[in-house]
């Protein structure tokens, strides 16, 4: 199945696109992000990059090529961090936080509810690294808003990411459908770098690396030359750098109240996982709608190459669904019953007819605006 290796879609929505050259410019350009999402319940959190890349946002396990023809890898792993005492913990996704944070290959990637310390990693390389050795090249601050948390100690996150490991889930394997199922791990604080980073986790699923929603994602750019003076100004005014001391752990009700309202606690199951793509979907259908609406005055040659790009974005759905839908078939004429992958038919149907009656309700609702007819009768999945 082809994957959307990029996103080709500008990262600047609501405000002007023109570099920050300090931090009081780049927490003016943060604090417009927000406001533009003002009639949103999300939860925002960053990530830094010293560097423009091709493919940003990506878990170092798909860096650095260590799945190829071996996909029990991470578990080979973390049986080995165990074996050597590099981890005490028993749970697979306590295992892969230290391992992120012991270097070791991760597919969690690395995010920040600090601002401030995404901007450190935007304008300072890894510490291995001199902090001016990347000074040369632009950085990037991304800003990610989310609306579902998942606990890292709850059992749902924890059989999700077992499923990955293990990969005992037919239903799971081998699918682009479940590959878009980014969760977002809220923070834990038995991990030292993790409290000094007040930092969380964006799950990736899949043995390929599924781009990030357009919807959630947007981009501050952080320009080479003013990375030295960034440094000094984080350093000096908020006491952040290489050497920074670990925050203490206070005043944690009122987060902890707030988090709770958007905990999902839904069961780990194939119903709930094909749920879950639905609504992230329908969210991409919402960004999408607001996006062409806003750009409804370019040019014939630019609303073009978008419906294109949403078309792709969708037939991806499509062809999850519908190879999901082919293997689910395949298991019940083999014997497998209904309650083993814990999905009927009829909610297979539900699903199916849920995404159609999306589709058809973002094409009519494009056309009310007057925009170029959208395709949706080739992206519709017929019985």
């Amino acid at each position: 199945m082809t994957k959307i290796k990029s996103n080709i879609l500008p990262q600047e929505k609501h405000v002007k696109t023109e570099n920050v050259q300090d931090i009081s410019q780049y927490i003016e350009r943060v604090n417009e992000y927000i406001k533009a999402q003002r009639h949103k319940e999300s939860t925002v959190v960053y990530r830094g990059e010293p560097d423009i890349y091709p493919n940003p946002c990506r878990p170092n396990i798909f860096r650095k090529g260590v799945m190829n023809g071996n996909q029990f890898f991470e578990k080979s792993l973390f049986d080995a961090m165990r074996q050597n005492r590099l981890t005490g913990e028993i749970r697979y996704l306590d295992n892969a936080i230290d391992a992120q944070h012991g270097e070791f290959p991760s597919r969690l990637l690395d995010v920040s509810y600090n601002c401030l310390t995404a901007l450190y990693f935007a304008v300072t390389p890894y510490y291995h690294n001199s902090e001016d050795s990347m000074d040369d090249r632009d950085g990037m601050v991304f800003l990610f808003f989310v609306d579902e948390i998942f606990s890292p100690s709850a059992k749902n996150t924890n059989d999700n990411y077992d499923a990955i490991i293990n990969r005992d889930q037919k239903w799971m394997q081998n699918n682009i459908l479940f590959e878009k199922n980014h969760k977002f791990i809220d923070h834990t604080k038995l991990n030292n770098r993790i409290i000094a980073q007040q930092g969380a986790f964006i799950l990736f699923q899949g043995d390929e690396p599924e781009s990030l929603p357009e919807y959630i994602s947007y981009g501050i750019r952080i320009p080479g030359k003013a990375k030295a003076g960034m440094r000094k100004e984080l350093r000096q005014l908020f006491g952040i750098h290489t050497g920074s001391i670990y925050p203490e752990i206070i005043n944690l009700v009122d987060e902890l109240s707030s988090k709770s309202r958007k905990l999902n606690t839904e069961e780990f199951s194939c119903k709930n996982e094909l749920k879950y793509t639905l609504r992230q979907f329908q969210k991409e259908l919402d960004y999408y709608f607001d996006y062409m609406v806003g750009r409804r005055s370019d040019g014939e040659e630019d609303m073009n190459r978008i419906l294109m790009h949403v078309e792709h974005v969708v037939d991806s759905y499509r062809r999850g669904l519908l190879e999901f839908a082919e293997n689910y078939y395949q298991w019940k004429r083999a014997g497998q019953t209904e309650a083993l992958w814990g999905l009927k038919e009829t909610e297979l149907g539900e699903i199916i007819s849920k995404y159609n009656q999306s589709v058809r309700e973002f094409a009519e609702s494009i056309g009310r605006y007057g925009m170029k007819e959208f395709s949706s009768d080739k992206l519709q999945i017929t019985k």
